[in-house]
């Protein structure tokens, strides 16, 4: 098979991965905030996914952390995994699942910003694409919080907006620097770092005193080991991936087919209702991620 035509073909599992994978986050913390406070969600996910793959790394004999390492850690645990997925989770209990995955669509907003005032101008079709996917995603939307959302509501959705533009700058930051001597090595100390910051935030948010790990239930167990193994130890190793072999605002639509696999969730296991409107809306989406997919070529 040649090189190219290889090449396309990671790409395309690479995408398909984080397409996939990070919608259904949002389902699995639907579930798990029945029984586990938010920051506990976090912390146990990143910290047991990172220490696994560390564990894994040392057993293979390649544990050799470099002193560049930790800046990438730093910038990957705290902006894109603590603050990024941390008010993901914290949103999950006041906003709907279906409302915090259409907010998330602002990060490819961002990323195309920051493309434009510190790298280049994005190309035109990207444009294009970018505003025809916008308009799929303001149509999910429909009359998005409404009059009877309370402060909580409003802080909650200000504070996804404020966690996306930090992801898009963490991302573009990422891209900046040195690729990291082992991925699974940066990998795991993103996690673990990520892990220690959402620890801090339960600590200020009282989540710890409200943890009864015994009292999780069997269904706890399997949505909390689905978002540690295939969701993390799978996703983040595909997206850092992504984020060296192209544009940062090009891997960002996931977060345009992320509502999109949220809202197919909702009616196929929530048993929600899906209107023409929201298909229409959805197709309207995915033609635009496909605009900016193939203007990026």
């Amino acid at each position: 098979m040649p090189a190219s035509r290889y090449r396309s073909f990671l790409l395309i599992g690479a995408f398909l991965v984080i397409y996939v994978g990070w919608g259904t986050t949002y389902l699995a913390n639907h579930f798990l905030l029945r029984e586990l406070p938010p920051f506990i969600i976090g912390t146990l996910r990143f910290g047991l996914a990172g220490l696994l793959a560390m564990l894994w790394v040392t057993l293979r004999g390649g544990l050799k952390v470099q002193r560049s390492d930790w800046g990438a850690a730093l910038i990957g645990g705290v902006l894109l995994i603590a603050v990024g997925q941390g008010a993901l989770i914290y949103a999950n209990r006041h906003l709907p699942t279906g409302m915090l995955a259409m907010l998330y669509t602002t990060l490819p907003l961002w990323s195309v910003a920051l493309e434009w005032l510190l790298d280049e101008r994005p190309p035109l079709w990207v444009l294009l694409g970018l505003a025809i996917a916008s308009a799929g995603i303001v149509l999910l939307m429909g009359d998005g919080l409404g009059e009877g959302a309370g402060l909580q509501q409003w802080f909650s959705g200000a504070l996804v907006l404020l966690a996306t533009l930090l992801w898009a700058i963490g991302a573009w930051w990422l891209r900046q620097r040195p690729p990291l001597r082992s991925p699974a090595t940066g990998l795991g100390l993103q996690m673990l770092v990520g892990a220690l910051v959402l620890a801090g935030f339960g600590l200020w948010h009282g989540d710890w005193h409200a943890l009864h790990l015994s009292e999780l239930s069997n269904g706890g167990w399997l949505w909390l080991a689905y978002l540690v193994l295939p969701v993390s130890l799978g996703v983040y190793p595909a997206y850092f991936w992504l984020l060296r072999e192209v544009k940062p605002s090009l891997v960002s639509t996931f977060a345009f087919v992320n509502p999109v696999v949220a809202l197919l969730l909702g009616y196929l296991i929530l048993d929600e209702h899906l209107s023409l409107s929201a298909g229409l809306a959805c197709a309207t989406t995915l033609i635009g991620v496909s605009l900016i997919i193939f203007g990026r070529r």
